[in-house]
């Protein structure tokens, strides 16, 4: 089995912009992304050796709305359990800061679904659409 540490801790951008190329997102430039990591309320890298190969944030206004964010990892690390590591490390994180009644959301890649669910989290009902906008610039 491979070995691998966990850090919670800011990501650095550089570290980041890397991890979020193994991705088909979109890409941002270094000064965009270095404003929204400043706004981070937690992060949790996983390094194999000294490579970052996993991260999740967690996001929100840290009292009433926490959401999971940039839960990535590295595809040639892929089905190797990290991602519950991470997912771990986030809800120890939220279960010692969010209040109850506190919502917790996040917005799952195509068929990640039931990883989610197999760790508690649930498909928001149709009665309770999410939605969103993104903003298109020329």
């Amino acid at each position: 089995m491979k070995e691998f540490s966990v850090e919670c801790r800011k990501i650095k951008i550089e570290e980041y912009q890397e991890l979020r190329a193994t991705t088909n997102w979109s890409s941002f430039p270094d000064s965009i992304i270095e404003k929204a990591l400043e706004k981070d309320l937690f992060s949790v890298l996983i390094y194999h050796h000294q490579q970052l190969v996993a991260m999740g944030r967690v996001i929100g206004d840290g009292v009433l709305y926490f959401y999971i964010q940039d839960l990535i990892v590295h595809p040639d690390y892929q089905k190797q359990g990290l991602g519950t590591l991470l997912m771990k490390h986030i809800d120890s994180y939220l279960n010692h800061h969010a209040p109850d009644k506190a919502f917790i959301g996040l917005m799952a890649a195509e068929n990640v679904q039931v990883f989610y669910e197999k760790i508690g989290y649930q498909v928001r009902p149709s009665s309770k659409p999410g939605m969103y906008r993104q903003i298109k610039k020329s």
